[in-house]
C-alpha cells in the first residue's frame, strides 16, 4: 500500500460489489483502500457475504461471515506454513500447506481465502525466487559470511520480524521461516 509520503494513492475498493449492492456504492463506509493486486486481479466483484454460486459446492450461494474493513476490534490472525520438500532449490505450492486461525475467525478467514486468493498467494511468495528461495538462499550466505548456523540465522530473522510485524511482509517471514524450520529445509 502506498502510504502518506506518496503523491499517488491506491484505489478503494467496493468492498460490497456495486453491481450487486448499487445503493452502497455511494457509502463511504463500503470504500475500502485495497492494492491494485488484491482489488483488480483477485477480488474483482467477489461478494464477500455470500458464497459463490457453483453447482459443485455445497455452500454455494449461502450466506457467510466474513472480515469488515473498518471494524474497530483488532484481528490477531495466525499464519502457519508447512513446507514439504528437502531441496528448497526445487520448491513448488505443491509442497506447501498453509493453515490460518484462530479457529473463533474460521469463517472470516474462509472468506478472506477465497475474497483475495489468499493460499494462492502465499504459496506463490513462498515458490518466489525474489521471496521464499531469495530468503533461503539469504540464509544459506549469511551463515557461510558469519560462520553460524544456517538455524542461528534464521532465529535471528524471526526475532527480527516481530517488531516491524506488518513492514515488508516480516509477519509471512516469520511464518515462512518456522515452516522451513520444522520441514527440515534448512
Amino acid at each position: 500500500m502506498k502510504g502518506i509520503y506518496h503523491s499517488k494513492r491506491e484505489a478503494y475498493d467496493h468492498y460490497l460489489p456495486k453491481a450487486i449492492y448499487p445503493f452502497n456504492s455511494i457509502n463511504f463506509r463500503n470504500l475500502a483502500p485495497a492494492c491494485h493486486e488484491c482489488n483488480s486481479s483477485y477480488k474483482l466483484s467477489k461478494n464477500p457475504i455470500y458464497c459463490c454460486k457453483s453447482p459443485l459446492s455445497s455452500n454455494s450461494g449461502a450466506r457467510r461471515k466474513s472480515f469488515y474493513p473498518y471494524q474497530t476490534e483488532n484481528y490477531s490472525i495466525q499464519l502457519e506454513i508447512a513446507l514439504d520438500c528437502q531441496d528448497w532449490t526445487d520448491l513448488k505450492p505443491d509442497n506447501i500447506e498453509i493453515k490460518v486461525g484462530p479457529n473463533e475467525y474460521l469463517e472470516e478467514l474462509e472468506a478472506w481465502l477465497d475474497i483475495y486468493g489468499i493460499e494462492e498467494r502465499y504459496k506463490a511468495k513462498c515458490c518466489g525466487k525474489n521471496d521464499g528461495k531469495y530468503w533461503i538462499e539469504q540464509v544459506w550466505d549469511e551463515s557461510k559470511n558469519y560462520e553460524m548456523q544456517p538455524q542461528e540465522i534464521i532465529n535471528i530473522k524471526k526475532a527480527a520480524s516481530r517488531k516491524f510485524a506488518l513492514c515488508r511482509s516480516q509477519f509471512f517471514k516469520k511464518s515462512f521461516f518456522r515452516g522451513v524450520s520444522s520441514g527440515g529445509v534448512v
